[in-house]
């Protein structure tokens, strides 16, 4: 009879249409969370089951679930000053690795776990490609490990000094006396002393004593304290020097030798060569050249700039990510390296990825294989670091549809009342 075909049909109704609301909700509960990806419910009607090729063969026997599609639209992208929060801009998955094998998520808020990994907030190691010396990413992705990383020493092999030494300095009788530290300083008219590195990474001081020996004519010398290198301490050793001629509108005229080098072995270091580069040279005393390292005017002798090109040994501070992935540790000693390059995955159909939980999905039959590569490349997007991916649902729309599937749930109810009225209409025909 019709009206139990009625009572079957609304009956599909509620059920799919609590399926739909059940879904619905899960968007609006997952509003705040991160990477996370709204599903649509998607209804399929059901053929009526009488044959014929008659008008009865047209009525339907319902409504069913026909799909739950999850939607993988860009979520905003909000920052969160975390430096391991990690977001993707465009197409492209993070690869995570368990016992099991690779699972992929849009949701990047990382944490560095006790091992130093790269790692989601359940401990599960983030996937990066290992850099060459050119830095570049070399074979299969693995974890991103930064335990241990470190900044390996440089030594110094250059010094550059820009200063003015004061051209009416007196004259020094007999010259410069390096004998030791206290005739050295008696014997100059300015002193100086920078910081270098050797090939361990260990610092020294280098001194440099400047002494008048004419009118716009001065001695350098460099020099080291001998425990520095493997004598006494408080001892001095020079290590070289030379001389320096000025031009009459307070230029640097010549440097000799140019550049001025020294040679010093510090105390259990390979030997290094340190260059002195103390400006460029004016000889011909053009206008407005040679005015850029170290002069002799009127003015009191002073250091106006000075640097050198070695650092010591550094560990690990904090982590910087640029938009191609590349991981950079940024260390204390001054110097930043990168260290890896976080893995990105694509698929031909994403939506058909198994849900998991947690924001993490597992490829299947239908997603088809990943694959992986680094950002910015093979159709992947970019990586914004310090920042996260939010969940892609529309409230706004997540609440229309659900005046909808509650609309459709009375509708389907009313069915059913008016589908048991006119049975027990049918029922009290006969008295």
């Amino acid at each position: 009879m019709a009206i139990f075909g009625a009572l079957s049909t609304a009956r599909s109704g509620l059920v799919a249409t609590g399926a739909a609301l059940s879904v619905t909700g899960n968007n609006i509960a997952n509003v705040n969370t991160i990477g996370f990806k709204g599903s649509r419910t998607e209804f399929s009607d059901l053929l009526s089951a009488q044959g014929g090729g008659g008008p009865a063969s047209r009525i339907g026997l319902g409504v069913r679930i026909g799909r739950v599609n999850q939607s993988f639209t860009q979520g905003n992208i909000e920052s969160s000053g975390r430096p391991t929060d990690l977001a993707i801009e465009g197409n492209g998955f993070f690869v995570i690795r368990t016992g099991d094998g690779l699972l992929f998520s849009r949701a990047g808020n990382f944490r560095l776990d006790v091992e130093g990994k790269l790692a989601t907030f359940d401990g599960l190691p983030v996937q990066g490609f290992a850099l060459n010396n050119a830095f570049l990413p070399v074979g299969a992705p693995t974890d991103i490990e930064l335990t241990g990383a470190s900044s390996q020493p440089r030594a110094t092999t250059l010094v550059e000094l820009k200063a003015n030494l004061r051209a009416d300095a007196p004259l020094i009788t007999g010259g410069f006396d390096g004998t030791d530290f206290d005739s050295a300083f008696a014997t100059s008219n300015f002193t100086n002393s920078i910081d270098v590195f050797d090939s361990l990474g260990a610092r020294h001081t280098i001194h440099f004593f400047f002494t008048r020996t004419a009118a716009n004519a001065w001695e350098y010398n460099v020099g080291v304290d001998d425990g520095e290198i493997g004598g006494t301490d408080g001892d001095l050793t020079v290590l070289g020097g030379g001389a320096l001629t000025f031009n009459p509108d307070g230029s640097l005229a010549t440097a000799a030798p140019d550049p001025g080098t020294v040679n010093v072995t510090f105390d259990g270091a390979n030997a290094q060569d340190i260059e002195l580069h103390f400006g460029t040279p004016n000889p011909d005393e053009e206008a407005g050249e040679g005015i850029d390292g170290i002069t002799q005017f009127a003015g009191p002798s002073a250091v106006s700039f000075q640097q050198q090109n070695g650092f010591g040994a550094g560990q690990l501070l904090g982590l910087e990510f640029s938009e191609e992935g590349l991981v950079t540790g940024i260390f204390d000693n001054g110097q930043s390296r990168a260290l890896f390059q976080v893995a990105l995955a694509s698929f031909i159909a994403p939506d058909a990825l198994l849900p998991l939980g947690n924001g993490l999905f597992r490829e299947s039959v239908d997603s088809g294989s990943p694959a992986i590569g680094v950002p910015q490349s093979g159709g992947l997007g970019t990586v914004i670091g310090g920042a996260i991916e939010l969940s892609n649902v529309a409230l706004a729309q997540e609440f229309i549809d659900l005046i909808s599937l509650q609309r459709s749930f009375q509708a389907n109810a009313r069915v059913i009342t008016s589908s048991d009225q006119l049975l027990n209409d049918l029922i009290n025909i006969v008295r």
